[in-house]
């Protein structure tokens, strides 16, 4: 069975570097316009599993730029979101969960002088997503799969209108306990590793399926038992959607995560057993 396991972990990887290589062919494959930019971004989120396997979230992003001839990530705004969420623990290394409707403005990059002229836009989006994580060497390496679809409903400020398309995110992460062999405990020292792949599709999806690729490298610690602080390398490349332009964005990322707020309760001891996190 520890076998079985082994192999199964071994071909998720090996599917996971494919998808990273067709993604490389589709970038490099190409004549193609790299903007490049630097960014800030930053996530808090915070989740409580109830005893019945239910749960709620909340996540709140903020990000920035530089712009032309300016090279500080913090020159001007690039998105702002907040989202609910509702869980479902499916089991102890397994979740489900869906925001019905999360709310996000983003203030498109500038990598050129005519970007100036694009006006910040809203969109509206509801998220179904699975992970599920499995663990090696007795708890020190975590591997975690994530699937993602995204409902997105995206202004166009020129007109006031909004478009409707589809987009599935696959991403897979791993992380290493530094000092002990489970990612829970307090005071834990980590190192994580992870790369998403997004895909557009639907009938107003013209030109280019492939939306962006993120990467992320990265250290985090535990505190006050159910809290995490994560700092991040950023390496992201999202189409313009003809294919032919890209934004090619890199920064550092400052995360936030309270796993189980009830965890931070003055006098516990202990997360509550369920407490698995993304």
């Amino acid at each position: 069975m520890r076998i079985e396991k082994k192999e199964l972990v071994k071909e998720k990887v090996r599917l996971c570097l494919a998808i990273s290589v067709l993604v490389g062919f589709n970038l490099f494959g190409q004549e193609k316009t790299i903007y490049n930019h630097n960014e800030f971004w930053s996530k808090t989120e915070l989740n409580e599993i109830f005893a019945n396997k239910l749960g709620v979230g909340l996540d709140f992003v903020f990000r920035s730029k530089s712009e032309l001839d300016n090279g500080n990530m913090f020159s001007s705004r690039l998105r702002e979101s907040i989202r609910p969420w509702l869980h479902y623990q499916v089991g102890p290394n397994a979740r489900l969960s869906f925001s019905p409707v999360g709310y996000m403005m983003t203030h498109d990059y500038i990598g050129k002088p005519a970007d100036y002229l694009r006006p910040p836009y809203r969109e509206i989006r509801s998220t179904l997503q699975f992970f599920h994580h499995q663990k090696q060497l007795q708890g020190k390496l975590m591997h975690t799969w994530r699937y993602r679809y995204e409902l997105r409903f995206q202004e166009n400020p020129l007109n006031e209108s909004y478009r409707q398309f589809n987009r599935f995110r696959f991403r897979y992460r791993i992380r290493y306990v530094i000092n002990g062999n489970d990612f829970y405990a307090n005071n834990t020292f980590y190192a994580a590793f992870s790369d998403e792949i997004g895909i557009n599709f639907g009938e107003n999806v013209v030109f280019n399926m492939f939306n962006q690729n993120r990467l992320y490298v990265g250290l985090g610690m535990r505190f006050m038992n159910a809290a995490r602080l994560e700092l991040r390398y950023v390496n992201r490349f999202r189409t313009r959607g003809t294919g032919f332009e890209y934004d090619h964005g890199q920064g550092i990322m400052i995360g936030f995560y309270i796993d189980q707020v009830s965890g931070l309760k003055s006098g516990k001891k202990s997360v509550p057993p369920v407490r698995f996190g993304d």
